[in-house]
């Protein structure tokens, strides 16, 4: 069980499974949030992300290696996240920090 936790020393069939329990929780956390809004209530951000947030997935260099800035995964939970972000923590390139689209994968976003 150790191995599941490192993506490069995942198996196909572990990596379908992770993919496949992260769509699940994806999809459960964005139907428990419309209950509580079709309720008339409003969370706050912080209590309305249980999942994913911020993303774990590290970014090449340059800089260097750093986390994803990306706070909340965009999509259906079966494909790329497609949220965009501003990434204070990038390279400055004479305009202020890049803007990035995450594009990482849902089991990439419970990485820790």
């Amino acid at each position: 069980m150790s191995d599941y936790s490192k993506p490069n020393q995942r198996t196909e069939g572990q990596t379908k499974a992770l993919a496949e329990a992260a769509s699940l929780v994806i999809n459960a956390q964005h139907e428990a949030v419309a209950i509580v809004r079709r309720a008339g209530a409003e969370l706050l951000p912080e209590e309305s992300g249980w999942f994913g947030r911020p993303c774990g997935a590290e970014l090449e260099p340059p800089p260097e290696n750093h986390r994803c800035g990306c706070r909340d995964y965009k999509g259906d939970g079966s494909e790329i996240c497609l949220r965009t972000y501003i990434d204070f923590t990038g390279p400055e390139l004479g305009s202020g920090p890049p803007r990035r689209t995450c594009r990482h994968l849902p089991d990439e976003h419970l990485e820790t």
